[in-house]
């Protein structure tokens, strides 16, 4: 799904996102819990609340897609119980 990514851009673009949009709804990243660089997009996975989305930028297309991840579980982040 297409969505809107408000990130914070320090030394290079798009370092680390800091919210984004599902389902018209602004969500905000709690934790980055892993990134990469793939030919051509940039990959984060990201905590929300109990879940956790992979979000992509492709950019050629200078665009963000957002995808749940649903298989297994997310472990909290650090300091919660």
């Amino acid at each position: 799904m297409n969505c809107r990514v408000e990130t914070y851009s320090g030394f290079r673009l798009h370092e680390r996102p800091r919210r984004f949009t599902w389902g018209g709804t602004w969500l905000e990243v709690h934790q980055v819990m892993d990134q990469w660089v793939a030919p051509g997009h940039l990959c984060f996975k990201v905590r929300v609340a109990d879940r956790a989305y992979l979000l992509k930028y492709h950019h050629a297309q200078d665009v963000w897609e957002a995808e749940l991840v649903r298989s297994g579980t997310i472990p909290p982040a650090s300091g919660e119980n």
